[in-house]
This record gives C-alpha cells, sequence and structure tokens, in this order.
C-alpha cells in the first residue's frame, strides 16, 4: 500500500468493507462468550458471586487494555496492533474455554483477563482505522462499523443457541468460532493500509485535506503545528467533553443490556420470555438506527442527531419508569434502542477530527466510555438495590440532559468552522 495520503476511490472502498467484516468479527467472539455463559456456570456449578468475578476479571482486563491502548495503538499502527491482538484472543479465550471446562479456574480467569485486554486494545485499533476511513471516503461511516458489530453479536446469540441445542462443548464451540475469526480478519487486513494516514499526521503534524466528511477536499491544505512532546489527551477539555458525551450514552445502553429484562420482570410483572425479548426489541433498533447512520448524519450532522438521540432516550426511559402497560415498554424500548445508537460512533469522529492527535484522543474517548459501558451498570444495580431498579434508571436521565447541554463539542469542522480540525490545546 502507497504512503500516499489519498487513496484511490476503489481502494478506499475496500478499506471500508474490510473495516466492516472486522467490526463483525469482533463482535460475533464477544457475543460468542456471552451466549456460552450459561453453560460455563451449569458445567461448573458458579454461584452469582463466581460468575461476578469472571465478569470482573474480563472488565478489569478490558480497562487495562484501554489504559495502554493509545500508546499501543500509536507504536504498532491501527493494522498491525489488530493483527496481533485478534491473534491473541484466539488463543486467550478458547483457552480459558478449556481451562473452565476441567476445572482450572484461576489460570482460565487469567487468560479471560488477558482476552479483556487484547479485545479492548484491538477494539481502539479498529475504532481509529475507521475513523481515518471514514475521512478517507469523505461520509459519515463509523454508525454504520458499529451497526456491523452489533449484527455480529446477535448472530453470535443465534449459534449459541444453536450450539447449546447441539450440545456441543463451550471449547470446541470457542475454538471453532476463533479459528474463522482470526482467519477472517487477517484476510480482511490486507485491505487496510499498512501505513496509516493518521500515524503520518502525527508523525509530520500534516493537516487532513479532507477534514469534512461533509465538505469534500479543501482547496487549500494547511500545515498544522506539530504536537507538543508533552501532549495528553487527558489535558484537553474537548477531548474529555466528547468523553463525557461518549460515557453519558454508553451507560444508558449498558443499563439497559444489564438490567432492562429484570427492571421489566421484577417491576412491571413481565415474564423471563417477554423481558428478553423486549431486550431483543431494543437492540433490533439500535443496530437499525445505525445502518440509517451516514444518511441521518450527512442531512442532520453530529449536533442535532446527538440532541435527537438524548431526546429520545429520555423519553424511552422516561416511559419505562412512569408506565405500567406492556406495550408502552414495548414503545420505550424502541425509542431507547434509537437514542442510543449514535453516542458512541459519533464520539470516535469526533475524536479523530484532529489528524495529529487522533490515536490518542480516540484511545481516551474509548477509555471513558468503555469504563461506563463496564462499570456504570454496577452503580444503577447498588440504587436499584435501595430504591428499586425502575427508580435507578432515573440517573440515566441526568446524563441525558449532559448530552443535550455538550453537544456542540462534538460539531464537525465543515460545520460553523471552515473545515478547519480543532486546534491543539495550549501547553505549558
Amino acid at each position: 500500500m502507497s504512503r500516499s495520503p489519498a487513496a484511490a476511490p476503489r481502494d478506499v472502498v475496500r478499506w471500508v468493507r474490510a473495516i466492516l467484516v472486522v467490526f463483525g468479527l469482533l463482535g460475533i467472539g464477544f457475543g460468542s462468550w456471552l451466549s456460552r455463559l450459561p453453560s460455563v456456570r451449569d458445567h461448573l456449578g458458579a454461584s452469582t458471586l463466581e460468575m461476578s468475578i469472571f465478569g470482573l476479571a474480563l472488565a478489569l482486563g478490558s480497562l487495562s487494555g484501554l489504559v495502554f491502548s493509545g500508546r499501543t495503538v500509536s507504536r504498532l499502527g491501527p493494522r498491525q496492533a489488530l493483527a496481533f491482538c485478534v491473534i491473541v484472543q484466539g488463543v486467550a479465550l478458547p483457552t480459558a474455554g478449556m481451562l473452565f471446562w476441567v476445572g482450572a479456574i484461576v489460570p482460565a480467569v487469567i487468560c479471560l483477563a488477558l482476552y479483556g485486554f487484547s479485545f479492548s486494545t484491538a477494539d481502539v485499533a479498529m475504532n481509529v482505522s475507521a475513523a481515518e476511513a471514514e475521512r478517507a471516503i469523505r461520509k459519515p461511516q463509523m454508525s454504520l462499523f458499529h451497526a456491523a458489530y452489533s449484527l455480529g453479536s446477535v448472530t453470535a446469540m443465534g449459534l449459541g443457541a444453536l450450539a447449546e441445542a447441539a450440545k456441543i462443548p463451550v471449547p470446541f464451540h470457542l475454538i471453532i468460532v476463533f479459528v474463522v475469526i482470526v482467519g477472517g480478519v487477517l484476510l480482511a487486513l490486507r485491505f487496510v493500509p499498512r501505513v496509516s494516514q493518521l500515524e503520518m499526521a502525527e508523525d509530520h503534524g500534516a493537516q487532513d485535506p479532507h477534514a469534512s466528511v461533509h465538505t469534500g477536499p479543501i482547496p487549500v491544505i494547511q500545515t498544522a503545528p506539530s504536537v507538543p512532546r508533552n501532549y495528553s489527551p487527558w489535558r484537553d477539555p474537548r477531548i474529555l467533553i466528547i468523553g463525557l458525551i461518549a460515557m453519558s450514552i454508553s451507560l444508558a445502553e449498558g443499563t439497559a443490556s444489564d438490567w432492562l429484562p429484570i427492571a421489566l420482570a421484577d417491576g412491571r410483572g413481565f415474564s423471563n420470555e417477554s423481558a428478553a425479548l423486549t431486550l431483543g426489541v431494543f437492540f433490533v433498533s439500535m443496530t437499525g438506527a445505525r445502518i440509517a447512520g451516514s444518511w441521518l448524519l450527512t442531512r442532520f450532522g453530529r449536533v442535532t442527531i446527538l440532541r435527537g438521540g438524548a431526546v429520545l432516550t429520555m423519553l424511552g426511559i422516561g416511559m419505562t419508569i412512569l408506565i405500567p402497560a406492556s406495550w408502552v415498554a414495548v414503545v420505550a424500548a424502541v425509542l431507547w434502542g434509537v437514542g442510543c445508537a449514535f453516542g458512541f460512533p459519533i464520539g470516535v469522529s469526533a475524536a479523530a477530527d484532529r489528524p495529529a492527535t487522533a490515536i490518542r484522543d480516540v484511545a481516551a474517548v474509548s477509555a471513558i466510555a468503555y469504563t461506563a459501558y463496564l462499570l456504570g451498570p454496577m452503580m444503577i444495580g447498588f440504587l436499584g438495590e435501595h430504591f428499586g431498579l425502575l427508580n435507578a434508571f432515573w440517573a440515566l436521565i441526568v446524563f441525558s440532559v449532559i448530552v443535550v447541554i455538550f453537544a456542540g463539542w462534538a460539531r464537525e469542522p465543515g460545520r460553523g468552522s471552515r473545515g478547519v480540525a480543532p486546534p491543539l490545546p495550549r501547553t505549558e
């Protein structure tokens, strides 16, 4: 692949398709583990507390990976980081499954944490490459990439159900799945640039000529100031606020995933099957909205979509809390799912607006958002223990209001700023 910053259109299309494949396959990988958790629990005879410890090990591994992901992806590059991390995943999770199956709990938990570490690093790498591909094709695509991940997760749930019905042991299931995933990702990466344009921007401080996915090429390519050696996204107010936006929406998404079925079963008298189907409505609505995201973002822009999504989220949550009718809960799940669809994809796109620091900025926003996604639902569970789960959902309304207030910070460079990427923050 040439080091030229302007890829041929066919190459860009192949790049976009390759990243779509990567998102989908990594969604299948993580979803496959989730789909077989009941089998792992039954095989081990594990208590709820023990299963929580397994989940905590995965979460801590993921958070550790996010802490180092900016440096890792900057050093290896998105393509190389993805290749390395997917191979580690392909070894770590099937090995964890085999160790659980023979009762070697401690080494299994270590492998699970290693999988979490490599998964979160790969997640940042694929989001960085996706952001760069989005800029190259000059159309909003990030929500479509995340729709591919959601579709991969849903596919994994179906495959897991088939494996359960066929009584396929968890280790054998995971080995088959990850052989396909590793092979598929490595093949897809052949169409991802070997040398990232964002890496070159970090090295040379060059301003991307396609600073907006809406305005097309900017006629005059300006030279951006070089990145200060002591630059840190954690001292950049814009990146922190974008992270807060992504975190707020991710908290609403993670809470629905973890607690909506239980809240409907306990607080509204839903059967377990009906509560699970309502969660399915949430996921389908979110995925459908993400598929339509390119058209919506091109037409309305990030700020309008973020604020509209936050309002829909508030409506969905409010209806869930206040109105006991079963059909209202289904409508609320649709609104809640559509409202949550764009927060994290837009956050990643906004974090990548400044090519010179995009890798580190995307890593920081991802770390903030995933911290909320992984740990935020625990906070909701704590509130639910004391006030009831439905009442605990009121906290999500507060975070949605935060999105409405700060959505302007995610505005595209091409809307109201003449296509100029956000300036670097001043450093001492």
